[in-house]
C-alpha cells in the first residue's frame, strides 16, 4: 500500500538534484504527497557519481517515497510529457540555477500559463537577483558566506567543513515551510505562487542567535569549540576518562554541584551579563577544577539525580543503539529491488493517527517512468515507444 498521509491529494515534480531539493521532496512525501522525481536519462549528478542506477549513499538518503521517471528535457517528447504533469500537478520543486529552465522554455509564466494552480517551489545559491545570483553554489560556498564555517571550530584553528549538508537541508526545510503555505493559499484562491528560498538566508535565520549578539552586545562571536557560543556553562566538558559529556544551563547549580560554590559571587560571573562575557573563562574553570576531577558516566549519574541537562557524547553506532532513539523508532527499513532491506533515518514530524501503509524505497533511474506515463497522463505503448526512442537517438548522437 502506498503510503498515505495529510498530503495525499498533493502531486509534486521534483527537478531538483543533490541535497537541498531532495530533501524536501522527500519531507513532503514522508507527508503523503505523491512526488515523481524526474531525471535525465543519464540519472541526477549523484547517480553519475560512480554508484551507478540504483544510486549510492545520497540517493538513498534523499529520496524514499517518489516515483522515479526519466524524461530528457532537450528533446520536444520530453518536454511534452513534462508539460503534460505539470498540468496535472499542485508544485514544481527544482534547485537549478535561477535561470535553468528559463533556457528550456519552462519558466514560471509558462508553467502558470499551463496550470494556473501551479506552485513553483525553488531552492537557489545566493537569491535569484543580485551580484551572486548566477554563481554556482554548493553546501561549502553557503558556510563560508553565512560565516558559519568561521566559528564551527576551535579558537585559533583553522575552519571545519561540516559533515553533513546544513545549509542544503536547512534550505530544504524551509522549502517545505513555504510549500504548505501556498496550499493552504492555493485551496483559497486557486491559484499558485513562486516560493523561494535560498541557502544564504535559509542559514542566516538559522544562525540568528549569532547574530544578534552583534546587534544586541557589539561584539562578534568568535569560536568556541566545545562551548555554546552565548549560553554560559552550555557545551562540552571533558573528564577525567578523556570521554566528553554535553552539559546544559545550570548556573548556579553547577557550581555547587562541583564543590565551586566561590564562582557563585565572583564578580567576573555575578551577573547575567559579567556570565556571557566571561563565559569561556568560566567554563573553563568548571573543567579544569571540576569535571577532571571524576569519569564522565560518574558525573553524569549525579547530574541527572540533579535534573541537570546532560547527556554523553555518542558515536553514531552508538546513537543507533541509544534505547530512546529505538524507541522512538527514528529508524526505519524498506526493502529496495537492488540493495535489499535499506535502513534509514525517519522522518520527525509525528502526526498522529495521520499516516497508512509503509515507506517506499528510493526509486531506480526511470523505474516508474512507464507507470507514471500511463496512469497518470495516459499516454499508449506507441506514444511512450516514440519519448524512449527520441531519448535514445540523442543520447547516441
Amino acid at each position: 500500500m502506498a503510503r498515505k498521509g495529510p498530503l495525499s491529494e498533493v502531486r509534486v515534480i521534483d527537478l531538483s538534484q543533490c541535497w537541498g531539493g531532495p530533501f524536501c521532496g522527500q519531507l513532503l512525501g514522508d507527508l503523503g504527497a505523491e512526488v515523481i522525481k524526474v531525471e535525465p536519462p543519464s540519472g541526477e549528478v549523484l547517480r553519475i557519481d560512480g554508484w551507478g542506477k540504483s544510486g549510492g549513499i545520497d540517493i538513498l538518503a534523499l529520496n524514499r517515497n517518489k516515483k522515479g521517471i526519466v524524461l530528457d528535457l532537450g528533446t520536444s517528447s520530453g518536454m511534452e510529457a513534462f508539460f503534460d504533469l505539470v498540468k496535472v500537478s499542485d508544485v514544481v520543486l527544482d534547485n537549478l540555477r535561477p535561470d535553468a529552465l528559463e533556457e528550456i522554455g519552462a519558466n514560471y509564466k509558462r508553467l502558470r500559463n499551463i496550470n494556473p494552480r501551479v506552485i513553483y517551489a525553488s531552492i537557489v545559491g545566493y537569491g535569484s537577483t543580485g551580484p551572486y545570483s548566477k554563481l554556482p553554489v554548493y553546501e561549502h560556498m553557503a558556510e563560508g558566506i553565512t560565516g558559519m564555517a568561521s566559528i564551527c571550530c576551535e579558537p585559533g584553528e583553522k575552519p571545519i567543513v561540516q559533515p553533513f549538508p546544513l545549509a542544503e537541508f536547512t534550505a530544504g526545510s524551509y522549502l517545505v515551510y513555504g510549500i504548505v503555505t501556498a496550499l493552504f493559499e492555493q485551496k483559497r484562491t486557486g491559484m499558485g505562487r513562486i516560493v523561494e528560498v535560498n541557502l544564504l538566508d535559509a542559514s542566516l535565520q538559522f544562525m540568528t542567535l549569532l547574530f544578534q549578539m552583534i546587534f544586541l552586545l557589539g561584539r562578534e562571536p568568535q569560536p568556541q569549540g566545545t562551548r555554546d557560543p552565548g549560553v554560559p556553562v552550555m557545551g562540552f566538558y571533558r573528564c577525567n576518562d578523556d570521554n566528553y559529556i554535553a552539559v546544559g544551563p545550570s548556573w548556579p547549580r553547577i557550581a555547587r554541584i562541583l564543590d565551586l560554590e566561590w564562582m557563585i559571587e565572583d564578580p567576573r560571573w555575578s551577573s547575567a551579563l559579567t556570565r556571557v562575557l566571561n563565559k569561556q573563562e568560566m567554563s573553563d574553570w568548571l573543567e579544569k577544577e571540576g569535571f577532571s576531577k571524576a569519569d564522565a558516566e560518574d558525573w553524569l549519574d549525579i547530574l541527572r539525580l540533579e535534573d541537570v541537562p546532560s547527556h554523553r557524547i555518542n558515536t553514531l553506532q552508538q546513537v543507533l543503539e541509544d534505547p530512546q532513539v529505538i524507541h522512538n523508532k527514528a529508524e526505519i527499513s524498506m526493502e529496495h529491488p537492488e540493495y535489499g532491506k535499506v535502513r534509514a533515518i525517519d522522518c520527525p514530524i509525528k502526526i498522529i493517527g495521520a499516516f497508512e501503509g509503509e515507506h517506499a524505497p528510493p526509486p531506480t533511474l526511470g523505474e516508474h517512468t512507464e507507470e507514471v506515463l500511463k496512469t497518470i497522463l495516459g499516454y499508449s505503448n506507441e506514444k511512450i515507444a516514440r519519448i524512449n526512442k527520441e531519448q535514445e537517438g540523442l543520447r547516441s548522437q
